[in-house]
Protein backbone atom coordinates (compact mmCIF):
# COMPACT_ATOMS: atom_id res chain seq x y z
CA UNK A 1 0.00 0.00 0.00
CA UNK A 2 1.05 3.49 -0.79
CA UNK A 3 2.15 6.43 1.89
CA UNK A 4 -0.80 8.06 0.25
CA UNK A 5 -3.35 5.80 0.40
CA UNK A 6 -2.31 4.21 3.85
CA UNK A 7 -2.73 8.27 4.75
CA UNK A 8 -6.36 7.51 2.88
CA UNK A 9 -7.44 4.92 5.06
CA UNK A 10 -6.41 5.84 7.87
CA UNK A 11 -7.92 9.19 8.07
CA UNK A 12 -10.91 7.48 6.30
CA UNK A 13 -10.99 4.98 10.23
CA UNK A 14 -10.46 8.03 12.10
CA UNK A 15 -13.99 8.84 11.38
CA UNK A 16 -15.84 5.45 11.21
CA UNK A 17 -17.24 5.92 14.48
CA UNK A 18 -19.00 9.02 12.96
CA UNK A 19 -20.03 7.61 9.50
CA UNK A 20 -21.04 4.21 11.35
CA UNK A 21 -23.01 6.88 13.27
CA UNK A 22 -24.88 7.81 10.29
CA UNK A 23 -24.91 4.79 8.14
CA UNK A 24 -26.20 2.81 11.40
CA UNK A 25 -29.16 5.20 11.88
CA UNK A 26 -30.02 5.43 8.18
CA UNK A 27 -29.69 1.39 8.52
CA UNK A 28 -32.21 1.38 11.60
CA UNK A 29 -34.81 3.78 10.09
CA UNK A 30 -34.78 2.20 6.63
CA UNK A 31 -35.15 -1.30 8.73
CA UNK A 32 -37.72 -0.18 11.00
CA UNK A 33 -39.68 1.71 7.84
CA UNK A 34 -39.52 -2.00 6.08
CA UNK A 35 -40.52 -4.26 9.17
CA UNK A 36 -43.66 -1.54 10.05
CA UNK A 37 -44.51 0.06 7.17
CA UNK A 38 -46.57 -3.15 6.15
CA UNK A 39 -48.02 -4.00 9.60
CA UNK A 40 -51.63 -2.67 10.96
CA UNK A 41 -51.14 -1.03 14.21
CA UNK A 42 -48.79 -2.70 17.02
CA UNK A 43 -46.23 -5.13 15.84
CA UNK A 44 -46.69 -8.58 16.68
CA UNK A 45 -43.63 -10.34 17.72
CA UNK A 46 -42.71 -13.97 18.20
CA UNK A 47 -44.41 -17.08 17.12
CA UNK A 48 -43.50 -20.03 14.56
CA UNK A 49 -44.44 -20.09 10.88
CA UNK A 50 -43.94 -22.98 8.73
CA UNK A 51 -44.56 -24.24 5.27
CA UNK A 52 -43.91 -26.79 2.63
CA UNK A 53 -41.61 -26.08 -0.32
CA UNK A 54 -41.42 -28.64 -3.61
CA UNK A 55 -38.03 -27.75 -3.74
CA UNK A 56 -34.33 -29.24 -2.00
CA UNK A 57 -33.10 -27.74 1.32
CA UNK A 58 -30.39 -30.30 2.41
CA UNK A 59 -28.45 -27.11 1.69
CA UNK A 60 -28.37 -23.78 1.34
CA UNK A 61 -25.95 -21.82 -1.10
CA UNK A 62 -25.61 -18.56 -1.86
CA UNK A 63 -23.12 -18.70 -4.66
CA UNK A 64 -24.96 -21.13 -6.63
CA UNK A 65 -26.51 -20.26 -10.07
CA UNK A 66 -28.92 -23.25 -9.61
CA UNK A 67 -29.82 -23.41 -5.76
CA UNK A 68 -33.82 -23.19 -5.31
CA UNK A 69 -33.49 -22.81 -1.81
CA UNK A 70 -31.19 -19.98 -1.86
CA UNK A 71 -33.48 -18.64 -4.31
CA UNK A 72 -36.40 -18.58 -2.49
CA UNK A 73 -34.81 -18.61 1.35
CA UNK A 74 -31.34 -17.25 0.63
CA UNK A 75 -32.49 -13.34 1.92
CA UNK A 76 -33.63 -15.11 5.47
CA UNK A 77 -29.91 -16.53 6.23
CA UNK A 78 -27.65 -13.59 3.96
CA UNK A 79 -26.26 -10.07 3.32
CA UNK A 80 -24.49 -8.54 0.48
CA UNK A 81 -22.22 -5.71 0.80
CA UNK A 82 -24.81 -3.53 -1.04
CA UNK A 83 -28.07 -3.48 -1.83
CA UNK A 84 -30.51 -2.21 -4.47
CA UNK A 85 -34.05 -0.77 -4.57
CA UNK A 86 -36.67 -1.26 -7.38
CA UNK A 87 -35.66 1.72 -8.87
CA UNK A 88 -31.90 0.12 -9.40
CA UNK A 89 -30.11 3.10 -6.30
CA UNK A 90 -27.99 1.30 -4.47
CA UNK A 91 -27.50 1.12 -0.50
CA UNK A 92 -24.88 -0.49 1.92
CA UNK A 93 -25.31 -3.20 3.97
CA UNK A 94 -22.17 -5.03 5.31
CA UNK A 95 -20.41 -2.21 3.78
CA UNK A 96 -20.38 1.19 6.02
CA UNK A 97 -20.42 3.11 2.88
CA UNK A 98 -20.27 3.41 -1.15
CA UNK A 99 -17.10 2.42 -2.45
CA UNK A 100 -14.99 4.93 -2.91
CA UNK A 101 -11.97 4.97 -5.59
CA UNK A 102 -8.01 5.14 -4.06
CA UNK A 103 -4.97 4.78 -6.44
CA UNK A 104 -5.03 1.17 -5.97
CA UNK A 105 -8.50 0.95 -6.91
CA UNK A 106 -12.03 0.95 -5.53
CA UNK A 107 -11.94 0.45 -1.66
CA UNK A 108 -15.08 -1.02 0.39
CA UNK A 109 -14.85 -0.31 4.14
CA UNK A 110 -17.02 -2.71 6.43
CA UNK A 111 -19.29 -2.04 9.12
CA UNK A 112 -17.48 -2.09 12.40
CA UNK A 113 -18.98 -5.00 14.76
CA UNK A 114 -20.92 -7.18 12.23
CA UNK A 115 -20.99 -10.76 13.13
CA UNK A 116 -22.32 -13.88 11.57
CA UNK A 117 -25.20 -16.18 13.08
CA UNK A 118 -22.46 -18.36 14.46
CA UNK A 119 -21.03 -15.32 16.70
CA UNK A 120 -17.78 -15.14 14.24
CA UNK A 121 -16.97 -11.32 13.29
CA UNK A 122 -17.28 -9.76 10.02
CA UNK A 123 -13.41 -9.54 8.12
CA UNK A 124 -12.36 -8.47 5.50
CA UNK A 125 -10.72 -12.22 4.57
CA UNK A 126 -14.30 -13.29 4.83
CA UNK A 127 -15.33 -10.56 1.97
CA UNK A 128 -12.00 -11.43 -0.21
CA UNK A 129 -12.83 -15.35 0.41
CA UNK A 130 -16.72 -14.73 -0.27
CA UNK A 131 -16.45 -13.39 -3.37
CA UNK A 132 -13.25 -15.80 -4.68
CA UNK A 133 -15.64 -18.42 -3.90
CA UNK A 134 -18.97 -17.22 -5.87
CA UNK A 135 -16.52 -16.43 -8.75
CA UNK A 136 -15.36 -20.37 -8.70
CA UNK A 137 -18.81 -21.84 -8.46
CA UNK A 138 -21.56 -19.04 -10.02
CA UNK A 139 -20.27 -15.55 -10.83
CA UNK A 140 -17.74 -15.76 -12.54
CA UNK A 141 -18.75 -13.62 -16.08
CA UNK A 142 -20.84 -11.20 -13.12
CA UNK A 143 -17.75 -10.77 -10.58
CA UNK A 144 -14.22 -11.08 -12.87
CA UNK A 145 -14.83 -7.92 -14.15
CA UNK A 146 -14.13 -6.52 -10.81
CA UNK A 147 -10.49 -7.93 -11.01
CA UNK A 148 -8.24 -8.64 -8.09
CA UNK A 149 -9.92 -8.02 -5.02
CA UNK A 150 -7.64 -8.07 -1.74
CA UNK A 151 -7.61 -7.19 2.23
CA UNK A 152 -5.77 -3.60 2.40
CA UNK A 153 -6.12 -3.07 6.09
CA UNK A 154 -8.58 -4.30 8.78
CA UNK A 155 -12.10 -3.77 7.63
CA UNK A 156 -10.69 -2.44 4.31
CA UNK A 157 -10.84 -4.69 1.00
CA UNK A 158 -9.28 -2.83 -1.91
CA UNK A 159 -10.81 -4.16 -5.55
CA UNK A 160 -8.88 -3.62 -8.75
CA UNK A 161 -11.95 -2.54 -11.00
CA UNK A 162 -12.46 1.82 -10.64
CA UNK A 163 -15.39 2.66 -11.47
CA UNK A 164 -17.82 2.56 -7.94
CA UNK A 165 -20.76 2.24 -9.18
CA UNK A 166 -19.85 -0.42 -11.25
CA UNK A 167 -18.73 -2.09 -8.17
CA UNK A 168 -21.26 -1.64 -5.61
CA UNK A 169 -24.32 -3.20 -8.41
CA UNK A 170 -21.80 -6.24 -8.71
CA UNK A 171 -21.07 -6.81 -5.23
CA UNK A 172 -25.17 -6.24 -4.26
CA UNK A 173 -25.80 -9.15 -6.22
CA UNK A 174 -27.51 -12.29 -4.11
CA UNK A 175 -25.03 -14.71 -5.66
CA UNK A 176 -22.12 -12.15 -4.09
CA UNK A 177 -23.48 -12.77 -0.11
CA UNK A 178 -21.07 -12.36 2.11
CA UNK A 179 -20.43 -15.74 4.40
CA UNK A 180 -17.77 -16.89 7.09
CA UNK A 181 -14.11 -17.83 5.26
CA UNK A 182 -15.34 -21.83 5.87
CA UNK A 183 -18.69 -21.63 4.89
CA UNK A 184 -20.56 -25.08 4.36
CA UNK A 185 -23.79 -25.03 2.96
CA UNK A 186 -25.20 -27.73 4.92
CA UNK A 187 -24.97 -25.42 8.04
CA UNK A 188 -25.23 -22.20 6.18
CA UNK A 189 -23.92 -19.17 8.22
CA UNK A 190 -24.88 -15.67 7.40
CA UNK A 191 -25.70 -11.95 8.96
CA UNK A 192 -29.45 -12.42 7.80
CA UNK A 193 -32.36 -11.81 9.97
CA UNK A 194 -32.49 -15.72 10.56
CA UNK A 195 -29.56 -18.36 11.86
CA UNK A 196 -29.72 -21.76 10.72
CA UNK A 197 -30.80 -24.15 13.35
CA UNK A 198 -31.15 -27.46 12.03
CA UNK A 199 -31.92 -29.68 9.32
CA UNK A 200 -34.62 -32.50 10.50
CA UNK A 201 -35.43 -36.16 9.35
CA UNK A 202 -38.25 -35.46 7.43
CA UNK A 203 -36.73 -32.78 5.31
CA UNK A 204 -37.29 -29.78 7.37
CA UNK A 205 -35.13 -26.53 7.69
CA UNK A 206 -35.16 -24.70 11.12
CA UNK A 207 -34.55 -21.22 10.93
CA UNK A 208 -35.15 -18.80 14.69
CA UNK A 209 -34.57 -15.29 14.82
CA UNK A 210 -30.79 -14.01 14.74
CA UNK A 211 -29.51 -11.86 17.21
CA UNK A 212 -26.34 -10.96 15.73
CA UNK A 213 -28.32 -10.25 12.42
CA UNK A 214 -26.50 -6.96 10.53
CA UNK A 215 -30.24 -5.17 9.63
CA UNK A 216 -31.76 -6.65 12.61
CA UNK A 217 -32.94 -10.00 13.94
CA UNK A 218 -36.47 -11.68 12.45
CA UNK A 219 -39.35 -10.60 14.07
CA UNK A 220 -40.57 -14.21 13.94
CA UNK A 221 -38.97 -16.36 16.57
CA UNK A 222 -38.91 -19.43 14.30
CA UNK A 223 -39.69 -20.32 10.33
CA UNK A 224 -39.74 -24.12 9.67
CA UNK A 225 -39.62 -24.73 6.15
CA UNK A 226 -40.37 -28.79 4.85
CA UNK A 227 -39.86 -30.14 1.64
CA UNK A 228 -42.47 -31.07 0.03
CA UNK A 229 -42.50 -34.37 -1.90
CA UNK A 230 -45.01 -33.51 -3.93
CA UNK A 231 -46.85 -30.76 -5.35
CA UNK A 232 -50.07 -31.46 -2.98
CA UNK A 233 -48.53 -31.64 0.32
CA UNK A 234 -48.75 -28.02 0.69
CA UNK A 235 -52.38 -27.49 -0.31
CA UNK A 236 -52.82 -30.22 1.92
CA UNK A 237 -51.17 -29.31 4.71
CA UNK A 238 -52.16 -25.50 4.07
CA UNK A 239 -56.32 -26.61 3.95
CA UNK A 240 -55.99 -28.83 6.95
CA UNK A 241 -54.52 -25.71 9.31
CA UNK A 242 -51.37 -27.30 9.67
CA UNK A 243 -49.18 -24.54 7.97
CA UNK A 244 -49.35 -20.96 7.17
CA UNK A 245 -48.95 -20.64 3.55
CA UNK A 246 -49.49 -22.44 0.85
CA UNK A 247 -47.93 -22.73 -2.60
CA UNK A 248 -49.40 -22.36 -5.97
CA UNK A 249 -52.90 -22.74 -4.10
CA UNK A 250 -55.52 -21.94 -1.47
CA UNK A 251 -56.09 -25.72 -0.46
CA UNK A 252 -56.17 -28.99 -2.24
CA UNK A 253 -59.71 -29.89 -2.50
CA UNK A 254 -61.21 -26.63 -1.70
CA UNK A 255 -59.99 -23.09 -0.81
CA UNK A 256 -59.01 -22.94 2.71
CA UNK A 257 -61.90 -20.57 4.21
CA UNK A 258 -60.52 -16.82 4.28
CA UNK A 259 -57.82 -17.83 2.48
CA UNK A 260 -56.41 -14.90 -0.17
CA UNK A 261 -54.15 -15.39 -2.65
CA UNK A 262 -50.23 -14.02 -3.16
CA UNK A 263 -47.24 -13.99 -5.67
CA UNK A 264 -44.06 -12.17 -4.69
CA UNK A 265 -43.02 -12.11 -7.81
CA UNK A 266 -40.44 -13.53 -10.45
CA UNK A 267 -37.41 -15.00 -8.71
CA UNK A 268 -36.00 -17.03 -11.71
CA UNK A 269 -35.84 -18.94 -14.42
CA UNK A 270 -37.04 -22.71 -15.17
CA UNK A 271 -34.48 -23.71 -18.31
CA UNK A 272 -34.41 -26.60 -21.02
CA UNK A 273 -30.84 -27.25 -21.74
CA UNK A 274 -29.81 -29.35 -24.66
CA UNK A 275 -26.48 -31.46 -24.57
CA UNK A 276 -23.90 -33.66 -26.40
CA UNK A 277 -26.36 -36.47 -26.90
CA UNK A 278 -28.80 -34.10 -28.87
CA UNK A 279 -26.71 -34.06 -31.91
CA UNK A 280 -27.79 -31.95 -34.21
CA UNK A 281 -30.46 -30.68 -32.15
CA UNK A 282 -27.90 -29.51 -29.52
CA UNK A 283 -27.00 -26.19 -31.31
CA UNK A 284 -27.15 -22.69 -29.71
CA UNK A 285 -31.67 -21.92 -30.03
CA UNK A 286 -32.78 -25.14 -30.13
CA UNK A 287 -33.65 -25.43 -26.40
CA UNK A 288 -35.36 -21.97 -26.87
CA UNK A 289 -37.23 -22.76 -29.71
CA UNK A 290 -38.77 -25.83 -27.91
CA UNK A 291 -39.36 -24.25 -25.50
CA UNK A 292 -40.95 -21.31 -27.03
CA UNK A 293 -43.13 -24.30 -29.17
CA UNK A 294 -44.86 -25.41 -25.93
CA UNK A 295 -48.83 -24.86 -25.52
CA UNK A 296 -48.77 -22.41 -22.09
CA UNK A 297 -51.87 -24.38 -21.54
CA UNK A 298 -49.92 -27.73 -20.80
CA UNK A 299 -48.01 -26.14 -17.78
CA UNK A 300 -50.55 -24.41 -16.28
CA UNK A 301 -50.93 -26.52 -13.33
CA UNK A 302 -47.65 -26.03 -12.30
CA UNK A 303 -48.82 -21.73 -11.85
CA UNK A 304 -46.91 -20.94 -15.16
CA UNK A 305 -48.58 -17.92 -16.50
CA UNK A 306 -45.57 -15.38 -18.17
CA UNK A 307 -46.35 -17.25 -21.70
CA UNK A 308 -49.18 -15.79 -23.49
CA UNK A 309 -47.93 -16.89 -26.91
CA UNK A 310 -46.65 -20.05 -28.83
CA UNK A 311 -44.40 -20.46 -31.66
CA UNK A 312 -45.25 -22.94 -34.14
CA UNK A 313 -42.95 -25.60 -34.17
CA UNK A 314 -42.49 -29.52 -34.10
CA UNK A 315 -41.51 -30.35 -31.22
CA UNK A 316 -38.65 -33.07 -30.20
CA UNK A 317 -36.79 -34.38 -33.83
CA UNK A 318 -33.82 -35.88 -32.49
CA UNK A 319 -33.65 -39.71 -31.44
CA UNK A 320 -35.67 -40.83 -28.68
CA UNK A 321 -34.11 -39.02 -24.97
CA UNK A 322 -34.46 -38.78 -21.70
CA UNK A 323 -34.96 -35.36 -19.96
CA UNK A 324 -33.45 -35.18 -17.34
CA UNK A 325 -34.11 -33.64 -13.97
CA UNK A 326 -33.52 -33.66 -10.37
CA UNK A 327 -34.81 -35.80 -8.74
CA UNK A 328 -35.22 -34.26 -5.29
CA UNK A 329 -37.10 -30.63 -6.85
CA UNK A 330 -40.73 -32.00 -7.59
CA UNK A 331 -41.65 -28.80 -9.05
CA UNK A 332 -39.04 -29.04 -11.86
CA UNK A 333 -40.03 -32.80 -11.92
CA UNK A 334 -43.24 -31.72 -12.72
CA UNK A 335 -42.39 -29.64 -15.24
CA UNK A 336 -40.29 -31.93 -17.09
CA UNK A 337 -42.93 -34.33 -17.18
CA UNK A 338 -45.30 -31.81 -18.82
CA UNK A 339 -42.86 -30.69 -21.58
CA UNK A 340 -41.48 -34.32 -22.00
CA UNK A 341 -45.24 -34.92 -22.93
CA UNK A 342 -45.85 -31.79 -25.14
CA UNK A 343 -42.14 -32.29 -26.86
CA UNK A 344 -42.43 -35.98 -27.64
CA UNK A 345 -43.48 -37.07 -31.40
CA UNK A 346 -43.84 -40.84 -32.88
CA UNK A 347 -40.30 -42.54 -33.04
CA UNK A 348 -38.90 -39.12 -30.98
CA UNK A 349 -40.32 -39.91 -27.67
CA UNK A 350 -39.20 -37.82 -25.09
CA UNK A 351 -39.27 -39.43 -21.11
CA UNK A 352 -38.62 -37.09 -18.21
CA UNK A 353 -36.11 -39.12 -16.08
CA UNK A 354 -35.57 -38.04 -12.15
CA UNK A 355 -31.97 -38.87 -11.35
CA UNK A 356 -29.88 -37.90 -7.60
CA UNK A 357 -28.52 -34.65 -7.58
CA UNK A 358 -24.84 -35.99 -7.85
CA UNK A 359 -25.69 -37.29 -11.55
CA UNK A 360 -27.43 -34.51 -12.51
CA UNK A 361 -24.27 -32.15 -11.54
CA UNK A 362 -22.15 -35.01 -13.20
CA UNK A 363 -24.46 -35.21 -16.52
CA UNK A 364 -24.59 -31.35 -16.56
CA UNK A 365 -21.26 -30.74 -16.05
CA UNK A 366 -19.78 -33.39 -18.85
CA UNK A 367 -22.88 -32.58 -20.98
CA UNK A 368 -23.64 -35.94 -21.31
CA UNK A 369 -27.28 -35.61 -21.93
CA UNK A 370 -29.44 -34.92 -24.38
CA UNK A 371 -32.16 -32.72 -22.92
CA UNK A 372 -32.13 -31.13 -18.75
CA UNK A 373 -34.72 -29.24 -17.03
CA UNK A 374 -32.78 -26.61 -14.47
CA UNK A 375 -33.06 -23.79 -12.51
CA UNK A 376 -31.20 -20.64 -12.78
CA UNK A 377 -30.94 -17.44 -10.13
CA UNK A 378 -30.52 -13.68 -11.77
CA UNK A 379 -27.73 -12.06 -10.32
CA UNK A 380 -29.96 -9.06 -9.94
CA UNK A 381 -33.24 -7.93 -11.62
CA UNK A 382 -31.90 -5.85 -14.87
CA UNK A 383 -32.11 -7.60 -18.13
CA UNK A 384 -28.22 -7.70 -18.36
CA UNK A 385 -28.35 -9.64 -14.80
CA UNK A 386 -30.92 -12.44 -16.08
CA UNK A 387 -28.98 -12.77 -19.82
CA UNK A 388 -25.31 -13.05 -17.88
CA UNK A 389 -26.76 -15.27 -15.94
CA UNK A 390 -28.05 -17.55 -18.30
CA UNK A 391 -25.20 -17.36 -20.37
CA UNK A 392 -23.08 -18.20 -17.79
CA UNK A 393 -25.33 -21.18 -16.87
CA UNK A 394 -24.70 -22.26 -20.59
CA UNK A 395 -20.80 -21.98 -20.60
CA UNK A 396 -19.18 -19.63 -17.97
CA UNK A 397 -17.20 -18.26 -21.04
CA UNK A 398 -19.98 -17.00 -22.58
CA UNK A 399 -20.81 -15.38 -19.09
CA UNK A 400 -17.95 -13.55 -19.64
CA UNK A 401 -18.58 -12.10 -23.03
CA UNK A 402 -22.40 -11.05 -22.23
CA UNK A 403 -21.08 -9.29 -18.94
CA UNK A 404 -18.22 -7.25 -20.99
CA UNK A 405 -19.90 -7.28 -24.44
CA UNK A 406 -23.99 -6.96 -23.88
CA UNK A 407 -26.18 -6.49 -26.45
CA UNK A 408 -28.08 -3.28 -27.27
CA UNK A 409 -30.90 -2.53 -26.19
CA UNK A 410 -33.35 -4.12 -23.55
CA UNK A 411 -34.91 -6.05 -26.29
CA UNK A 412 -31.89 -7.88 -27.38
CA UNK A 413 -31.66 -8.71 -23.72
CA UNK A 414 -34.49 -10.38 -23.03
CA UNK A 415 -34.58 -13.39 -21.52
CA UNK A 416 -35.74 -15.72 -24.25
CA UNK A 417 -34.55 -13.51 -27.01
CA UNK A 418 -30.87 -14.09 -25.48
CA UNK A 419 -31.73 -18.35 -25.79
CA UNK A 420 -31.67 -18.01 -29.27
CA UNK A 421 -27.86 -17.69 -29.33
CA UNK A 422 -27.79 -20.42 -26.37
CA UNK A 423 -27.63 -23.77 -25.79
CA UNK A 424 -30.33 -23.20 -22.80
CA UNK A 425 -33.93 -21.91 -23.34
CA UNK A 426 -36.33 -20.39 -20.42
CA UNK A 427 -38.56 -22.56 -20.42
CA UNK A 428 -40.54 -20.17 -17.58
CA UNK A 429 -40.91 -17.81 -14.55
CA UNK A 430 -40.45 -19.36 -11.20
CA UNK A 431 -42.76 -17.36 -8.92
CA UNK A 432 -43.38 -17.90 -5.21
CA UNK A 433 -46.86 -17.96 -5.18
CA UNK A 434 -49.93 -19.09 -3.02
CA UNK A 435 -52.54 -18.50 -0.39
CA UNK A 436 -52.47 -17.24 3.33
CA UNK A 437 -54.85 -15.94 5.96
CA UNK A 438 -55.50 -12.60 5.49
CA UNK A 439 -54.06 -12.18 9.04
CA UNK A 440 -50.35 -12.79 7.99
CA UNK A 441 -48.27 -10.42 6.39
CA UNK A 442 -46.07 -11.07 3.97
CA UNK A 443 -43.89 -7.90 3.54
CA UNK A 444 -42.07 -7.59 -0.33
CA UNK A 445 -38.41 -8.77 -0.06
CA UNK A 446 -35.32 -6.47 -1.43
CA UNK A 447 -36.45 -4.69 -4.65
CA UNK A 448 -39.70 -5.46 -3.88
CA UNK A 449 -39.17 -9.17 -4.80
CA UNK A 450 -39.97 -11.94 -2.68
CA UNK A 451 -40.84 -12.24 0.63
CA UNK A 452 -38.71 -10.15 3.35
CA UNK A 453 -39.46 -13.44 5.80
CA UNK A 454 -37.25 -11.48 8.45
CA UNK A 455 -40.22 -8.90 8.58
CA UNK A 456 -43.06 -11.12 8.62
CA UNK A 457 -45.68 -10.19 11.65
CA UNK A 458 -48.49 -13.14 12.69
CA UNK A 459 -50.91 -11.54 14.81
CA UNK A 460 -51.73 -14.87 16.67
CA UNK A 461 -48.13 -16.74 16.95
CA UNK A 462 -47.72 -20.39 17.99
CA UNK A 463 -46.12 -20.71 21.31
CA UNK A 464 -42.53 -22.61 20.66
Amino acid sequence: MSADSRSRVVARTTRRDALLALAGGALAARSLMARTSHAHGRVQRGGRLSLRAPWPLASVDPHRLDDAAALFFGGCLFDSLYALDASGAVSSVLAETLPEVSPEGTYVVLREGVRFASGKPLTARDVVASIARARTLGARGWLDGLGRVRVSAPGVVVVLARNPDHVAKALASPLAAIVPEHFTPERPDGTGPFAFQAHHDEGALSLVQNRYAAQGPSFLDELSISSAPDLAASLRSFESGEDDIAWLGLGLHEPRRGAVPFDAGLLGWAILRTGNEAGRWSAPGVAQRLADGIDPSRLAALGIRDRKTVEVDDGWGGAPAALLVRADSPWLVELARAVAAALSRPSHEVVARPVSPADFAAARASHAYALAVDLVRPFDRTPLGTCVALATSDDPARGDEMARRPPLGDAALGSRAIGHVLRVGVLAEVHFEGGHMPDLVLPPGTGGVGVDFGSITHPHPRVL
